[in-house]
């Protein structure tokens, strides 16, 4: 069995069950009606836990046990920090019912079953995204060996083999592995769809405190599902669209929740960190030194889960925040008092956080993470053309119907008579807009426009929350903006609809529908078995080399997922990209060395020579080879001093140390 649906069940339980043990307690910083604080507790408590936690378990073991005592103590803590009267953001008047909450579960599963095996016959292939999720190898290295983290990507004589990437996200998928015995492979599932859902629950709770209109949730879970305008008129156009504009794109909402959820998770603990942040900017009563403090917790994990979502747009965002508040602050003669209430925020992330960017700081020394740009947005075109054609024609390609919907809720609110939240609809517009300055103008260069990707999550998610709230209050109104708002419903929400529903059928229906058995499927389908014999003989500190590129055709980009999602054991070398993105140590000239040696190795080019290299250099204690590999046969490993068979099954595969 590839995957156990009672594992994936408890551990979406116990991270539930993390966020609001926690969270429900600060969630009354941000709103005094219980139903809405149930909305945004979860992302909450998962925020305060995540670096907080990741940085108290560097220092002890990650054990069911510790991590309950942990929990108990953070959960009383954040009760004991959060007593007493306060103010909070909003009075909400209005709450989701419970059938909206019924259809929005079933919504957030289908990030979840983008990652589930799907199966064909004696056949197992898994949608696309799980090309993204072969840090599920991140999450076993965690459960099974603590922090901070091996890089279970690469290993290499000499050097301390440290992780360096944002693994917050995957420490909290760790803990609930650890304390239900789940797989790796089941946490990120379970994980996934916590994820989902507690997105949407905080745009829901932004959408119906701006809005007070108790049907704005509805038009929150068909947003979330639209998706880019590309296919459509790419099946309009013809070939116009691949000739004349570039493949670089915006990520919507699904794509983010199936394919990368540490970052959906990141952008919403960063929504809630920049509305904690004008909450102490413009709450006028006195600020008190735990709401600062919870927020440099989430701020922590914000970062830990994500540089792009948690870093860089925080780092567009908030200056202009500031400077948008100064002169209310020094009118208010509040200086001193935000100063220090910023400046406890700062320590506290900086004492969650620190540990994971000394760790990602040793990346400088080979390699450059960030350029700067002009987003491409038409092939052969120059920086003047593209810079107006980003927020004219690419914006609105990608986010269609939500980037439509701002422009005209912008309308309605600077130029028309609004009955909106004052100081809220400004900040909105600086929460929007320099995250996508940030992604037009920076890019990473690691293996893919990573920040490009990511770093818009906060506008995404803000989006949605001002396109419902605009769609559900006028759309049936016969003045303008009724009339502006009706015309973008009927011309941009189906066809946003429809392409995402084509999106959610290639992730999660597509190979039980349409897929023909294939020997590679078939082998990944009956792999758990291999790999339980695997570490039968290895130890969950030691690294095993297996052939990088086995069961390429099952994933959208050729690599072993077999391992990374199985295995539950290092990798001495794995997939070019891989290694491109986790192994730091490393050039881009080197990777590609490493990669081609294993590569030429499973092809069949060996000597004992090579397998002392792989044994001594790169630490490979277990050799896996299979049937499908050049390697199976080789005569060099029947008669050599370095590694000896150990366990095999006949004509499937063999373990060699």
């Amino acid at each position: 069995m590839l995957v156990n649906t009672s594992s994936v069940i408890s551990s979406a339980i116990i991270s539930s069950g993390i966020g609001y043990a926690i969270g429900f307690p600060v969630s009354k910083y941000f709103d005094s009606k219980i139903q809405m604080r149930l909305l945004v507790a979860p992302t909450i408590g998962l925020g305060i836990f995540g670096a907080a936690g990741a940085s108290i378990f560097h220092l002890l073991p990650l054990t069911t046990i510790n991590l309950l005592l942990l929990l108990f103590a953070f959960s009383a803590a954040s009760l004991w920090l959060s007593r007493g009267a306060v103010d909070p953001l909003f009075r909400s008047s209005v709450s989701p019912g419970f059938s909206w909450l019924a259809v929005a579960f079933l919504v957030c599963l289908l990030p979840a079953f983008a990652i589930i095996p799907q199966h064909y016959g004696e056949s197992a292939g898994v949608g696309s995204p799980i090309w993204d999720h072969a840090k599920i190898a991140i999450v076993n290295e965690i459960a099974q060996n603590g922090l901070p983290p091996n890089n279970p990507f690469y290993s290499e004589a000499g050097s301390e083999n440290k992780l360096i990437y944002y693994y917050v996200w995957h420490f909290i998928a760790a803990s609930t592995s650890v304390i239900t015995g789940a797989s790796g492979w089941e946490a990120d599932i379970a994980l996934t769809g916590v994820t989902a859902l507690c997105s949407t629950f905080v745009v829901a709770w932004l959408t119906l405190a701006r809005s007070r209109n108790a049907h704005a949730a509805w038009w929150v879970l068909p947003l979330l599902l639209a998706s880019s305008l590309r296919p459509i008129v790419k099946f309009a156009s013809g070939k116009w669209l691949d000739d004349w504009v570039t493949q670089e794109h915006l990520r919507t909402w699904f794509v983010e929740a199936a394919w990368a959820p540490q970052h959906l998770f990141s952008g919403t603990v960063t929504l809630l960190v920049i509305l904690a942040f004008v909450r102490t900017i413009y709450c006028d009563t006195a600020t008190t030194i735990a709401f600062p403090m919870l927020t440099g917790f989430m701020l922590a994990s914000a970062y830990g889960s994500s540089v792009w979502a948690g870093g860089f747009s925080l780092l567009f965002i908030l200056p202009v925040l500031g400077a948008l508040s100064i002169l209310r602050v020094l009118r208010k003669k509040r200086l001193l008092e935000i100063t220090i209430a910023m400046a406890a925020t700062v320590a506290v992330t900086f004492l969650c956080a620190g540990v994971m960017v000394y760790e990602q700081s040793s990346l400088l020394q080979t390699r450059n993470a960030v350029d700067f740009w002009v987003f491409p947005v038409f092939v052969g075109m120059d920086w003047f053309i593209n810079i107006p054609s980003f927020w004219v024609f690419l914006i609105s390609l990608d986010f269609s119907v939500l980037y439509a919907s701002f422009l005209i809720w912008c309308f309605k609110t600077f130029n028309l008579e609004s009955d909106s939240s004052g100081y809220l609809d400004g900040m909105t517009v600086a929460i929007v807009l320099p995250p996508l300055v940030c992604a037009q103008s920076l890019h990473s260069v690691l293996v893919y426009n990573d920040l490009g990707h990511h770093a818009v999550i906060p506008s995404v998610m803000l989006m949605t929350a001002t396109s419902a709230s605009l769609l559900s209050l006028n759309a049936g109104k016969t003045a303008l903006i009724g009339r502006l708002t009706k015309i973008t419903a009927i011309i941009l929400v189906a066809p946003s609809i429809l392409a995402g529903a084509q999106l959610v059928y290639a992730y999660t229906l597509q190979f039980r529908a349409q897929a023909s058995e294939t020997e590679e499927g078939k082998a990944f389908r009956a792999s758990p078995e291999m790999w339980e014999a695997v570490r039968r003989v290895t130890p969950s500190n030691e690294a095993v080399a297996n052939n990088p590129l086995d069961l390429a055709s099952v994933t959208f980009i050729p690599g072993n997922i077999s391992w990374a999602v199985l295995s539950r054991r290092r990798n001495c070398a794995t997939e070019l990209e891989l290694l491109r993105a986790y192994a730091a140590q490393l050039t881009p000239e080197r990777a590609s060395d490493v990669f081609n040696f294993f590569k030429d190795v499973f092809e069949g080019n060996l000597t004992e020579e090579r397998l002392k290299i792989m044994k001594e250099e790169y630490l490979c204690k277990t050799l896996v080879v299979t049937k499908r590999d050049g390697l199976w046969g080789n005569k060099v490993l029947d008669g050599n001093s370095i590694f000896r068979l150990v366990s095999e099954k006949k004509g499937k595969w063999r373990i060699y140390r």
